[in-house]
């Protein structure tokens, strides 16, 4: 009888040990915590002080037309290679681009409207701040 009732106990604790052993396993873990902003229509995505980190990062974003700018910039002196790859609805991929230098290309060709995959690649990298954007054309 008494083991019956530390079920739901050890049940409690072994979902709470998943959930932080989870938190380690993210694209922010160790070592950067971006700040995004997920609206429809407009993303946006910052991080400072990134050292020697590698990661990988996706996030679906609502776009509601077929065509969306995307506005980059990284600090100079940045090491390693940080990349951002749009994909429409559809899959399709509208945009790729490395986060070394300044940019505001609007993507090509035009997408599918809809949950838009926005994919962020980091290998290596460290920069003192990573800004980019991607709003509705």
């Amino acid at each position: 009888m008494r083991a019956a009732a530390l079920l739901p106990l050890r049940a409690a604790v072994l979902a709470m040990l998943a959930l932080v052993a989870a938190c380690g396993d993210g694209p922010t873990a160790p070592g950067i915590q971006p700040q995004i902003t997920n609206l429809a229509d407009a993303f946006s995505y910052q991080v400072s002080a990134i050292q020697d980190f590698t990661g990988t990062a996706t996030y679906t974003w609502q776009n509601t037309g077929a065509l969306a700018k995307i506005t980059h910039a990284s600090d100079a002196g940045a090491t390693g290679t940080a990349t951002v790859t749009v994909r429409d609805a559809a899959g399709t991929q509208v945009y790729s681009g490395d986060l070394v230098s300044s940019g505001e290309p609007v993507t090509a060709p035009a997408g599918m409207a809809g949950a838009w995959t926005i994919l962020v690649v980091y290998s290596n990298y460290s920069n003192t701040q990573v800004n980019f954007g991607v709003m509705k054309q």
